[in-house]
């Protein structure tokens, strides 16, 4: 039997043809999809939304003399007599009770740490509650804790200041000793959110003059090579350093009153950007993907001068903002900027979202997973508040 070769040559064409129609469809309806998402994209970033309504109505948890905070998302509640976490529903979700004059109180992710200043017992809490209670034998000046659960502590014993990292579960797992005569005073310190990293902002007194040292500790396989678990250092003459933040594994900022710097490195942070101010600072904000710095406005056209920035160090967006605010929330696409009255939802492409009230006197803001949606705690009250 014969073939006939110009018939399977042409049902071969075909095929090839219908194939070739199907991969175009089939590019043609992901092409679709693309468009569809970056058209929906720039239209939530370019959303403006002018009212609001009140969604849900949550019965008030605490006392007139409670601290409100964000806590990942939930409440954090603490006072004098305690601590509680509640969710957006407003039911508890731990409690820790205690007796302080000055509590301290720091939170990070789903962790908590919570001390009394001068006092010698901290907590460590997580989102299943207390998991440690912890005697540190001597006087809590100042506390921080990891997205991890690791707490820091630092501790004056007479000549000599101690940092020590306790784990989750209350164990001392490193110290670092300091005194003012060799390595200065710590003004400020960090934990990074992989543990493993510290950085310390040391005050010095010399010759008339006070100087900063910047020192960063590794705690893991890296820094058991080096002296002092010292991985990373600089030195600053007549300069102070008062506010140390880790934005992320490998990102942490130093800032001063005349710059930042922005350092990098997720075993040895390396200096790799300095930002020198012209302006009065005012205040500092930040996340993991970038920082939001404060400034008077000295050209007048609003109270406050606002920049923020990505992790590079770049600048991203400035705006003038005209009211005295309380509290600035940062992510990676917008900034919350509010005070009592007045609620700023400012886009980080520069578009104000919206600009107005919501109605009675906010304490706390708190940002939900919908862009659109916030938890508000008012003195009275708590609301979730939808904008449109």
């Amino acid at each position: 039997m014969f073939k006939n070769k110009f018939a399977e040559e042409d049902y071969r064409d075909k095929i090839f043809k219908h194939k070739l129609h199907v991969v175009y469809r089939v590019g043609l309806i992901i092409a679709l999809v693309l468009v569809a998402a970056v058209f929906l994209k720039i239209q939530a970033e370019n959303r403006v939304y002018t009212q609001y309504e009140i969604v849900k109505e949550i019965k008030k948890v605490g006392t007139q003399t409670s601290t409100f905070r964000n806590y990942d998302g939930n409440m954090l509640v603490h006072s004098k007599d305690g601590i509680a976490a509640y969710n957006q529903e407003g039911a508890q979700l731990w409690n820790q009770s205690y007796e302080m004059q000055a509590p301290i109180v720091k939170n990070n992710g789903s962790y908590v740490t919570v001390g009394d200043y001068k006092g010698t017992t901290l907590y460590i809490i997580g989102k299943k509650g207390t998991m440690a209670e912890v005697e540190t034998n001597l006087p809590i000046l100042a506390l921080d804790v990891s997205a991890q659960g690791i707490a820091a502590a630092l501790l004056q014993d007479k000549e000599v200041t101690w940092l020590r990292l306790y784990s989750s579960k209350g164990e001392l797992i490193s110290e670092v000793k300091t005194t003012m005569r060799n390595s200065g005073y710590p003004v400020a310190f960090a934990i990074s959110p992989d543990n493993i990293k510290l950085g310390v902002s040391y005050a010095k007194a010399e010759m008339g003059k006070v100087n900063t040292s910047l020192a960063f500790y590794n705690f893991g396989g890296v820094g058991q090579n080096v002296t002092d678990n010292l991985v990373s250092g600089y030195e600053y003459e007549k300069q102070l350093f008062p506010l140390l933040l880790y934005l992320n594994e490998s990102d942490a900022i130093a800032v001063g009153d005349e710059r930042l710097l922005l350092l990098k490195g997720k075993q040895k942070p390396t200096l790799e950007k300095e930002i020198t101010f012209e302006q009065e600072l005012q205040s500092v904000y930040s996340c993991e993907t970038g920082f939001a710095l404060v400034f008077r406005d000295l050209e007048g056209k609003g109270q406050y001068d606002v920049k923020i920035y990505n992790n590079e160090g770049e600048l991203r967006l400035e705006h003038k903002i005209g009211f005295e605010f309380t509290e600035l929330l940062l992510d990676d696409k917008k900034a919350i900027i509010y005070n009592e009255a007045n609620v700023l939802v400012l886009g980080l492409n520069g578009v104000e979202k919206y600009n107005g009230d919501l109605g009675g006197n906010i304490q706390v803001l708190i940002p939900t997973d919908a862009n659109d949606k916030v938890l508000a705690v008012y003195r009275d009250e708590i609301k979730l508040i939808k904008l449109r």
